[in-house]
C-alpha cells in the first residue's frame, strides 16, 4: 500500500483525525501534503473549513516535531533525508528571509518539512518559526479549502452540455458551408498533414542533423500525448452522431479528440517558427487550414482541433526551448525534496 493510499484511507476512515495525522506527518517527514484531502472533505463527509483549521494544527505540531528532530539530530540526520545541498540553501534561506522564510514554505509548494528541520538546526526561536507557520499554514489551507468546496459544489454536467452545444453549433457553423472549390481545397489539405510534418522531418535531418532531432523528439511528444487522449476520451467522431454531415473523409471508428492532423501541423509550425519566423508564419497559416479542414471534411469537431493545436504548440515549445529537459530536473529535485 503506497503512502499515498494509507493518507485516504486515514481520512476516510478517522476523519478530521486522519486529516490531523497526514498534516502532522507530511510536516516533517512524508510526502502527502493534507491539501487534497481538505479539497474534497465534503466527498468524505467533512466541513472543509474545520478541515482546514484541522489541518493547520496538525502542521503546526508537525513542523514543531520537524524543529525537534532537526534540533537533536542535527546535520547528519537532516544530510541523509534531504542531501547536504539543501543544508546549505538552507543556511542562505534563513539569513535570507527568517520569519518570512517560515511563513513562504507554509503557504508554497516549498517543502515545509525540510524548513522545519533547517529551524531546529539553526535554532531558530520557537515562537516566530509557530507564527511563520501558523501565517502561512492557514491561508493556504482555508484557500484549498474555499476552492475545493467550489469544485465539488459546481454544476459540471450544465456546463459540459453547453460546451457540447457549441461545439456542435460551430461544426455545423464550419461544415454546412461548402462548395466544389472548398471540397477539392480541403480534401487536399486535410490529407497534407502527415506527409507534410514527415518531410519537414527529413528536410531537417538533412540539413541540421541537431534540428531534425528536435523535430523527432516533438513529433514523438505530439503523437503520444494525442493519441493518448483519444483513447482515453474516447469521443465518437461527428459522422457517427450527427446528421446532415457534409462527409469528404472517413476515419473509421478511431476517437476523434483531440485531432492528430492539427497536433501535427501546429507541432511542425511552432518547431520552423523557431528556426526561421517567415517559414513558421507560413506554416502557421497551412496548419490553421488544416485545422479548419478537419471540421469541413466532417471529421473533427471544433474542440477536437482546437486540442489538437493547443499539444502541438505546447510539444513544439517544450521541445525547442529545452523545458522537458529542464522540467525534469526540476521534478527530480522538487521529488528529492519532498
Amino acid at each position: 500500500m503506497d503512502l499515498y493510499a494509507i493518507a485516504e484511507y486515514l481520512v476516510h476512515n478517522y476523519g478530521y483525525l486522519g486529516i490531523f495525522l497526514v498534516a502532522f506527518t507530511e510536516a516533517f517527514i512524508q510526502p502527502v501534503p493534507p491539501d487534497i484531502f481538505i479539497m474534497g472533505a465534503s466527498l468524505f463527509g467533512l466541513n472543509p473549513l474545520i478541515s482546514a483549521l484541522t489541518a493547520t494544527i496538525g502542521s503546526l505540531f508537525g513542523g514543531l516535531f520537524g524543529y525537534f528532530l532537526g534540533n537533536k539530530l542535527g546535520h547528519p540526520a537532516f544530510i541523509k533525508l534531504f542531501g547536504d545541498k539543501y543544508l546549505i540553501k538552507g543556511e542562505e534561506f534563513f539569513n535570507k528571509y527568517g520569519f518570512w522564510g517560515v511563513a513562504l514554505a507554509g503557504f508554497t509548494p516549498i517543502p515545509y518539512k525540510v524548513i522545519a528541520w533547517l529551524a531546529g538546526i539553526f535554532e531558530m526561536s520557537k515562537f516566530p518559526f509557530s507564527i511563520g507557520t501558523f501565517v502561512g499554514r492557514l491561508p493556504r489551507f482555508l484557500a484549498v479549502a474555499y476552492f475545493g468546496n467550489i469544485l465539488v459544489s459546481f454544476d459540471y454536467t450544465a456546463l459540459i452540455e453547453t460546451l457540447n452545444k457549441i461545439n456542435i453549433q460551430l461544426f455545423y457553423t464550419i461544415n454546412s458551408h461548402y462548395n466544389v472549390f472548398l471540397d477539392m481545397t480541403m480534401t487536399i489539405i486535410t490529407h497534407s498533414a502527415y506527409p507534410m510534418a514527415i518531410t519537414v522531418l527529413v528536410l531537417s535531418f538533412l540539413k541540421d542533423r541537431n534540428f531534425g532531432n528536435k523535430v523527432l523528439i516533438a513529433l514523438t511528444l505530439a503523437f503520444l500525448v494525442a493519441f493518448s487522449l483519444k483513447y482515453i476520451i474516447n469521443e465518437p467522431r461527428p459522422y457517427l452522431i450527427l446528421k446532415n454531415i457534409h462527409l469528404l473523409s472517413y476515419e473509421g471508428y478511431e476517437p476523434s479528440f483531440p485531432s492528430g492532423h492539427t497536433t501535427f501541423a501546429f507541432t511542425v509550425s511552432t518547431l520552423l517558427y523557431s528556426y526561421s519566423k517567415k517559414m513558421g508564419l507560413i506554416f502557421l497559416i497551412w496548419a490553421i487550414l488544416v485545422g479548419y479542414s478537419r471540421v469541413y471534411v466532417g471529421v473533427h469537431y471544433p474542440f477536437d482541433v482546437l486540442a489538437g493545436a493547443i499539444i502541438g504548440i505546447v510539444c513544439g515549445y517544450l521541445v525547442v526551448n529545452k523545458k522537458i529537459e529542464k522540467l525534469l530536473k526540476l521534478l527530480g529535485k522538487y521529488s528529492n525534496l519532498r
